[in-house]
């Protein structure tokens, strides 16, 4: 069963990721660093080496975030090294619901977002946690309610956002703010965003016990079945504009260009063409150096034939696998 572009689009609305500021703050919830004496009544401290998490969810969730934001840290820091040690702790705030989001200020249209003025990352109990998904329970017997019930519930379920996805794509914005502290702005927004979706997928699971580190380059099948239905109908945006385009045409198709700027990030790096694989590392490596990013993108695509580029694109959509209205939910798992 293919998933028509408009239910994509609508139920993407929770996928979109915000790097803008929230509205301001108000009660006792602070942005920013707390110390323990200052921590808000009903909110727990957890510190690891990189981050700060303020969680108003207990301690054992706060240290579940906090051990998938290490292992995604290294990720980070692994692509892109950072040249210095960076020991002062990044700030992630973990709230117990929606309602408590939204109060404290957050996107509506959001799941996480990181504030660059604010220097937080801020997100909340989705209700789902890719660390303890398990395998569907094969259903027996004649229950016919039963099976129902499972089943509506497995599909709730899919589409709920996994907290550790969101937070490992608004760790990568909080994780670049850092790297260039200097650079006022954002990514241009096919890599900033395109490389969010794609940190996404990687979250870490436990298997029997056993810790297996974030796998980079799992589909994320949301984003797949929004680019597959975009080209059915003559919505895809050519690559020479997405990688040009400004960041209020690109939110403005925010469903469609989220969708294929993920694709292109993963295509770039996974193709198993060298010259792709090297286009972004090189574009955040020059842009440490240099805040033009009209300059940048032209060296780093310069050498590569824009033509042949779209053309093998195409060809590497085109190979996927379209994803059902039962897979699609597993945009988090791959």
């Amino acid at each position: 069963m293919r998933l028509s572009l408009p239910l994509l689009a609508a139920l993407l609305c929770l996928l979109v990721a915000t790097t803008a500021s929230a509205q301001r703050h108000g009660g006792a919830v602070k942005p920013g660093p707390w110390t323990k004496a200052k921590t808000p009544p009903g909110w727990v401290l957890h510190h690891t080496r990189h981050y700060q998490i303020q969680s108003q969810c207990g301690k054992e969730k706060a240290e579940r975030l906090g051990k998938h934001m290490e292992v995604m840290n290294k990720v980070y820091r692994r692509m892109f090294p950072p040249g210095k040690d960076g020991a002062k702790r990044q700030v992630i705030k973990l709230l117990k619901d929606r309602e408590a989001y939204l109060r404290y200020g957050a996107p509506p249209s959001s799941a996480a977002y990181y504030s660059r003025s604010d220097r937080e990352m801020v997100c909340y109990d989705t209700g789902k946690w890719s660390d303890e998904e398990k395998p569907a329970t094969p259903v027996t017997g004649d229950d016919a309610k039963s099976r129902l019930q499972r089943l509506l519930e497995r599909r709730s379920n899919a589409w709920k956002m996994d907290l550790l996805g969101c937070a490992a794509h608004e760790g990568w914005h909080q994780y670049f703010a850092w790297l260039t502290v200097s650079i006022a702005e954002p990514l241009p927004s096919w890599i900033n965003e395109g490389m969010g979706d794609y940190f996404y997928t990687a979250a870490p699971k436990e298997v029997r016990g056993r810790r297996i580190p974030a796998q980079l380059g799992r589909m994320n099948k949301i984003r797949l079945g929004v680019l597959k239905a975009a080209i059915r109908q003559n919505r895809y945006v050519p690559v020479e504009k997405l990688i040009t385009m400004p960041k209020s045409q690109f939110y403005a198709n925010g469903s469609v260009c989220y969708a294929e700027g993920w694709a292109f990030c993963q295509f770039l790096l996974h193709s198993g063409n060298k010259k792709y694989a090297k286009v972004i590392p090189n574009f955040i490596k020059y842009v440490k150096n240099d805040t033009n990013y009209e300059a940048v993108t032209k060296r780093v695509f310069r050498r590569i034939d824009m033509e042949k580029l779209e053309a093998d694109f195409r060809a590497w959509v085109e190979k996927l696998a379209e994803p059902t209205a039962d897979d699609v939910g597993g945009a988090s798992a791959g």
